[in-house]
């Protein structure tokens, strides 16, 4: 009797063990296609950060449009602005390019490069100036 109720504890097991493993692979499956595009979104960023330039200086209608069609195709996959001026400086979400003085310690005063999530992953940070006081 020992034998059998050992041989069910044994099936048991190995059912919960082979349960968590199928849902540690969907996990997996998710995760992945979450972000297979990764590397290509990053690689459109740069380009977004040069139209962004583009338009500023030359303020262009139809710059402006395909701009803002950039944008919208990033944020329908998953691309999130981390929004940092004027907040207090965090190594997780920004890299101090440069310090200035201001009225305010280790407040973000310039974004000199946007940053940007990837269905809330961190994918690049935004580099910044950030006020000391005097």
């Amino acid at each position: 009797m020992d034998d059998i109720d050992d041989l069910k504890n044994k099936y048991f097991r190995a059912l919960a063990d082979y349960q968590n493993l199928e849902k540690q692979t969907q996990v997996w499956k998710e995760d992945f296609l979450k972000f297979a595009n990764q590397n290509l979104i990053i690689q459109l960023l740069e380009v977004l950060d040069d139209l962004e330039k583009a338009q500023e200086h030359l303020n262009d209608e139809g710059l402006k449009i395909v701009l803002d069609k950039l944008i919208k195709i990033l944020t329908n996959n998953g691309i999130e602005e981390i929004e940092v001026i004027n907040k207090e400086y965090d190594a997780a979400t920004a890299e101090t390019v440069s310090v200035e003085p201001g009225e305010e310690n280790n407040v973000v005063a310039k974004v000199l490069q946007k940053g940007y999530k990837l269905n809330g992953k961190i994918i690049r940070v935004a580099k910044v100036s950030v006020w000391q006081k005097l």
